[in-house]
């Protein structure tokens, strides 16, 4: 996971709804000590929702002031993982042509 080009990471879920898996698996994978040392600075929220029925919801806010939201339950974790990937793919890109 792309981590240092993200500033905020927010997580609502129900522990107990199985279709918050792939948001449990995301904090879970954005907790890692390698994901910390690549962004040190990173703000990660959970928020734990009362309703075992609510969907889960995950907005990233990346580097550059881009948002990104998404209904979670509908992804699996490698989808999730790709989609939060994308825009910070393009911040790599950039950082990496300015560098050259």
């Amino acid at each position: 996971m792309l981590a240092r080009h993200i500033n905020e990471i927010k997580v609502a879920l129900s522990p107990f709804n199985l279709s918050s898996k792939s948001a449990k698996l995301l904090l879970n994978r954005i907790n890692t000590n390698e994901a910390r040392k690549a962004n040190a600075n990173i703000k990660i929220i959970s928020h734990v929702l009362n309703d075992p029925k609510a969907p889960s919801k995950i907005d990233v806010v990346y580097r550059d002031g881009n948002k990104l939201s998404v209904d979670s339950d509908q992804f699996n974790i490698d989808s999730l993982v790709l989609l939060v990937n994308k825009h910070a793919k393009k911040l790599e890109e950039a950082d990496q042509a300015k560098n050259w």
